[in-house]
Parts: structure tokens; sequence; C-alpha cells
């Protein structure tokens, strides 16, 4: 068996036992208008396979601040904190709501340029398993950062780690923001991804 550990300021965030289960995603972000200066999920299951979905939630978007640290950890042995919480779980009292009226893309993201900034921007530091820290500072026209680690049941003893910046003109036109790393984290290692400014 393989198990995902996160932890954040060593403390267990999650534990996910990735048995029957096909992807694992843990992702920390933030935008410069988000109010949390950053957020943590951990979400994965089974999706089309059989003919069944399955996604399941063990952290939706824990708020963190600058100071705090992540670490994501690929073990071979584990207890994990349970079977995550589907959508519905989370979200009980949830009703449908009807579509809101049709908006076009574009005039999504320039609302989402007009929007105040909260922050100048984001610095990071990425440790991976080789102890060789990666810094990233954002540039004053990104607009956010994102780290992922991404376990799938076809390496089962590895995961993909990355961690960029990204403009709002990046997302818009669908291309890929500036990569400060993508590499590999084998069983039994992990990477620290600190918040620092």
């Amino acid at each position: 068996m393989v198990f995902l550990r996160v932890l954040v300021d060593e403390l267990d965030a999650a534990i996910v036992d990735t048995a029957d289960r096909e992807v694992v995603a843990v992702h920390v972000g933030g935008t410069r208008v988000d109010d949390d200066y950053a957020d943590l999920s951990v979400s994965g299951g089974v999706y089309g396979h059989e003919g069944r979905s399955d996604h399941r939630i063990w952290v939706n978007q824990m708020p963190l601040r600058i100071g705090q640290t992540v670490v994501v950890e690929l073990l071979e042995h584990g207890v994990g904190t349970g079977p995550g919480q589907t959508l519905e779980e989370l979200y009980p009292d949830h009703k449908p709501e009807p579509s809101p009226a049709s908006i076009s893309r574009a005039e999504l993201f320039d609302d989402l340029r007009r929007f105040p900034q909260l922050r100048s921007g984001y610095t990071v530091c990425l440790v991976p398993n080789d102890g060789n820290p990666i810094t990233l500072v954002t540039t004053s026209a990104e607009h956010g950062f994102g780290f992922s680690a991404l376990w799938n049941n076809l390496h089962p003893h590895r995961l993909s780690v990355s961690l960029h910046s990204y403009t709002i003109d990046s997302v818009e036109a669908e291309i890929p923001g500036r990569d400060a790393y993508r590499g590999k984290l084998e069983l039994g290692s992990n990477v620290r991804l600190q918040l620092v400014a």
C-alpha cells in the first residue's frame, strides 16, 4: 500500500490511503485578490472506472498564512485519516441554483482584472527531497501561484510535483504559466513548501 501524508506546520492535515483510487491531488494556491493568503486542498478518487466515479475530499480549501509550511510525503506504510467526504457530505444543505444569465469568457476575465488586489505578490520556497531550495517570487504582472503534488495509480510509487505562477492573461489564453519547478517525488521521500511572504 501507498499513503500520501500532508502536514501543515508539522501537524497532520490528511493521510490518504491510495488503495482503490486512481488519482489523489494536493494543491496549494493563492491569488492577489483572495481574502486568504493561500489555501490547501487534498482530494481524489475514481473517475469513470468500470462505470463508477467517486470523488472524495480530505481537506477543503484550508486557509494558509504567511510563515506556514506544507509538507507532502509519500509513504509505504500508514494509517489513513478516513475515506474523505463527498461533495454532498461537505455541503448537505446545498440546493442547486438556476444558472446565472450567460456571461462571456472575456467578461469574466475583465471582471477579474477589476477586483481590488489585496497583496502585491507572493514569495514561496519549495524544498524538494534533494534539499536544494527553489524560491518563486511572483512578478508584478502575475496574478497568483500554484503548487501541486499528484499521485496516480499508473505510477503508484511516485508523485508528480510542480510549482508555478501565472497571469490572468495566461489563464484566459489557456497557456501555461511560468514553471519554477517540475519533478518527481519517490516513495519514502517528501517535499516542503514554505509560504515566505
